[in-house]
């Protein structure tokens, strides 16, 4: 369930908001040649509160079952260090892009992509440890 959140996450994002950063800022702050309506605060805030959430618990439910991998600490320190930070940095740079400067849009972009990559990965090897393993 957690791997098709991961894919279905990033399918909505690139559906609702676009699939680059020049997309996603004509969704958030609307474009008047091609009549594009920004997004109201009450939407924006709305989409952080539920985004938020949801994202909290796959994080911490993953990288639970990665603290228990048969990997070294290093390996899972940089996977929970790499998670954490990027999903950190991808709520924070969208409330900036919209309420600061649009140039924080980059910062989303990328670490959307890093937040769902780590939690792609993180999968991967916990479904590799899952059928390697010797009863």
């Amino acid at each position: 369930m957690l791997f098709m959140y991961f894919i279905g996450d990033l399918f909505y994002l690139s559906h609702f908001f676009g699939s680059d950063p020049s997309s996603i800022l004509t969704t958030l702050k609307g474009n008047e040649e091609e009549f594009i309506e920004p997004l109201s605060a009450i939407s924006i805030l709305e989409h952080i509160h539920i985004s938020m959430f949801l994202s909290i618990m796959a994080l911490f439910t993953t990288m639970a079952i990665v603290l228990r991998l048969n990997i070294s600490k290093r390996h899972k320190g940089i996977i929970i260090f790499i998670s954490m930070f990027s999903l950190l940095i991808s709520s924070i740079s969208f409330l900036t892009t919209y309420y600061l400067s649009d140039i924080f849009v980059y910062l989303f972009f990328t670490g959307t992509i890093f937040w769902h990559l780590s939690g792609i990965y993180a999968l991967i090897l916990i479904f590799t440890q899952l059928w390697t393993k010797k009863a």
